[in-house]
């Protein structure tokens, strides 16, 4: 017996064994190339370098040339058992062959470890420093995320010191942030170059990547804080300086409204009306402006206190609302002062437009009674004119004053110098015009029916006798000869205006010749109203006789420019045609010649 045989069973084990830690080592193998190159796990540099650590120990004699070797040589001696070493039985061949294809399926393994395992080796001391890379930026990154953090997250102050607070809190931020800068720049320059190297580890670009957003996202959050914050602050202090200074303009108006009264002379009052209105004004536009910022400031400060905040907030501004209905009282004071004052000068104006009448009538008066160059005629026709006037004038006397008593009533004119001095003017003014209309009335009185007859029959024809010289001198005149059809139209104007004039003369002449004939007493003298009749005839019929011819004239004219443009729009259109009637254009032509032979013969007779 051999010393195989013999130890067999001894040798088998060892030969177990080493095939089972052959087999081991691949598995912790495979394990940490797997830890290693994990694609969504971030470890520690610590856990890292025990990976690393791990797989420096498991392959420093990564080819097992050695083991594969003593594997092979003693699998020959395990699967011989039989006491004759130059037979191999069948079950031996059977064993060795189950043997030997286990051992080549780890051979296999091992062989197919290999490539991953050099590449994680390639690859181990880049990632272990980029773990501690991750390691380095950890803690400034987890500021920058805290001061990022604080620069977002809701906060409410709702009053100004709150506010202040807020700032100091949002410097700090700034402080800190601002304070990382010389670490991050250097992390991040040490991040870009670990970037450059090809084995880099894939966590590296989104890890540089987020550091660089926090930076950025804590540098811009923090600073618009700060600036929101800023102006939130500009914004209390503005909010609650102009609830205070609306005081001002508010509590002017109040004194202003106090003061506001009636003014009993309308040019002082119309003087001090306008004053009042241009402070009211002022002060409304110093209210408006304060109450427009105070808005404005609210819409700011409402977002950073919160809804918790809004209703005391609304409150407020509801108090200034309210306190500003003093301007709309003012308004309505100065509308009604203006109204006044308004009424008032129309009242005065037209006692003064009635004064002013009555001071020249009254020396009118006074020349047509006084006067001996004034025929008789003269004088009665003078007087009429004057009762004319006055039965127009008097009766708006007694209106007037009752709008004067409506306007100055008994406690206007118990309080009020002014209002006795306004009224005063006017119950002179009162008593002056009453008397020259009844002395005008006195005068007309005298005057009998027959004397007002020919007094009108005189002056009418007094009146006609120069505008019918006039007319016979115009009718006499030969018509100017129009060149063309615009003229014409403007003759036949000014022969229709004239005729127009015609008859409105003669309806002068019939009212005094119906005059002289209403008087109970006819007079002896000539009437020339019957002369003066003829003449208007003669002058009536020629002018007819020029309306008629010149219309003729214009007829004419317009007909034969409506025939001379169809005959030029039908020559124009022969080069066009394949076919011209020239039956058509000789008889357009034709019309055309007639026409303007009738217009020729009609100017002379013009």
């Amino acid at each position: 017996m051999t010393f195989w045989q013999e130890n067999y069973g001894f040798v088998k084990d060892v030969y177990d064994f080493r095939l089972q830690k052959y087999q081991e080592w691949m598995d912790n193998l495979e394990a940490i190339v797997s830890k290693v190159m994990a694609p969504n796990v971030q470890y520690t540099y610590k856990e890292f370098k025990n990976i690393q650590d791990s797989l420096t120990s498991l392959t420093r004699d990564l080819e097992k040339e050695g083991m594969k070797e003593w594997l092979d040589m003693m699998l020959e001696k395990v699967s011989m058992r039989v006491s004759d070493d130059t037979v191999v039985s069948s079950k031996d061949k059977e064993f060795k062959a189950t043997e030997k294809k286990k051992l080549q399926a780890l051979i296999d393994r091992h062989d197919k470890l290999m490539p991953p395992t050099q590449e994680t080796q390639a690859k181990v001391d880049v990632y272990a420093r980029c773990y501690a890379y991750g390691d380095d930026i950890s803690q400034t990154l987890k500021t920058l995320e805290e001061m990022r953090h604080l620069s977002v997250k809701e906060i409410h102050p709702h009053n100004m010191n709150m506010v202040e607070e807020q700032i100091e809190k949002a410097d700090k931020v700034i402080a800190t942030v601002e304070s990382q800068r010389e670490q991050y720049e250097e992390l991040l320059k040490r991040g870009k170059k670990l970037l450059q190297n090809p084995n880099k580890a894939p966590f590296l670009t989104e890890l540089i990547e987020k550091m660089e957003n926090t930076w950025k996202e804590a540098n811009e959050k923090s600073k618009e804080r700060h600036t929101m914050l800023c102006n939130s602050a500009k914004d209390w202090e503005k909010y609650d300086e102009m609830r205070s200074a609306i005081n001002g303009p508010i509590e002017k108006l109040e004194t202003e409204f106090k003061r506001y009264r009636k003014f009993y002379d309308p040019v002082m009052g119309a003087r001090k009306l306008a004053q009042k209105l241009e402070i009211w004004e002022e002060e409304k536009k110093k209210a408006d402006e304060m109450l427009e910022t105070i808005k404005k400031c609210y819409q700011t400060i409402i977002v950073l206190a919160g809804d918790d905040k809004k209703e005391f907030l609304d409150k407020e501004v509801a108090d200034v609302e309210e306190k500003r209905t003093i301007i709309e009282k003012c308004k309505a004071k100065l509308d009604k002062l203006f109204e006044y004052n308004e009424k008032l000068t129309k009242t005065v104006n037209h006692a003064k437009e009635l004064k002013d009448w009555a001071t020249p009538v009254n020396a009118k008066l006074e020349e047509i009674t006084t006067s001996a160059d004034l025929s008789p005629e003269d004088r009665v026709r003078e007087i009429l004119i004057l009762q004319e006037q006055a039965q127009v004038k008097f009766p708006e006397v007694e209106p007037l004053n009752k709008e004067y008593k409506a306007l100055l009533t008994e406690e206007d004119l118990e309080k009020s110098e002014t209002a006795k001095n306004t009224k005063a003017t006017w119950d002179e003014y009162r008593q002056y015009i009453t008397e020259v209309c009844e002395a005008v009335e006195k005068e007309a009185g005298s005057i009998s029916q027959d004397q007002r007859f020919y007094a009108d029959y005189l002056c009418g024809v007094k009146e006609f006798k120069p505008w019918m010289e006039s007319a016979e001198s115009h009718i006499k005149e030969p018509l100017p000869k129009p060149s063309n059809l615009a003229e014409c139209l403007a003759l036949l104007g000014d022969c229709q205006n004239f005729d127009t004039l015609c008859a409105d003369n003669k309806a002068k002449l019939d009212d005094a010749g119906k005059a002289r004939e209403s008087m109970e007493k006819q007079s002896n003298t000539e009437n020339e109203v019957v002369a003066l009749g003829g003449r208007w005839d003669e002058v009536k019929k020629a002018a007819a006789d020029r309306v008629e011819k010149v219309q003729v004239l214009v007829n004419t004219w317009q007909d034969l420019q409506k025939t001379t443009d169809e005959l030029t729009s039908k020559m124009s259109d022969i080069p066009n045609t394949e076919d011209p009637k020239i039956e058509e254009l000789e008889k357009v032509f034709a019309s055309m010649k007639e026409l303007f032979a009738k217009k020729k013969e009609l100017l002379t007779t013009v």
